[in-house]
């Protein structure tokens, strides 16, 4: 069952979106960096998006969603940033930004159609 790739380094932020996605019936894989990130997006863990913070500690999100476009390219990415900025990736590369602070329910709630347009419906909270 694909899980969403979730890439923050703030921990609480990552705890709550988790808890949020997971109400759904969402899984993720959590990384806190642009290294651990990239192992994932190379690795053959299934997807179903990507969620990536610009301000990591080691690298900027901006090259993890380049690694997407080339390793994951069907994938989903979902920009996160404080700075805002436009939502740039390759060439069709599908990429939606979220300014922080954004609303973790509305977030889910933007993953949970992912799923749903992907085939996999999310459970319905309960």
């Amino acid at each position: 069952m694909p899980s969403v790739l979730l890439v923050e380094d703030e921990f609480l932020i990552r705890a709550v979106l988790v808890d949020a996605l997971g109400d759904l019936g969402i899984d993720c894989v959590e990384t806190s960096t642009g290294s651990e990130a990239l192992a994932v997006v190379t690795g053959d863990e299934p997807l179903l998006a990507i969620i990536v913070d610009i301000g990591l500690p080691d690298m900027s999100g901006e090259e993890v969603i380049l690694a997407a476009a080339r390793h994951r390219p069907e994938v989903p990415v979902i920009r996160c940033s404080g700075a805002g900025g436009p939502a740039t990736g390759a060439p069709g590369q599908e990429v939606h930004v979220f300014r922080k602070p954004y609303s973790v329910d509305e977030l889910a709630r933007f993953v949970a159609g992912l799923a749903s347009r992907a085939g996999r419906p999310a459970a319905p909270p309960g």
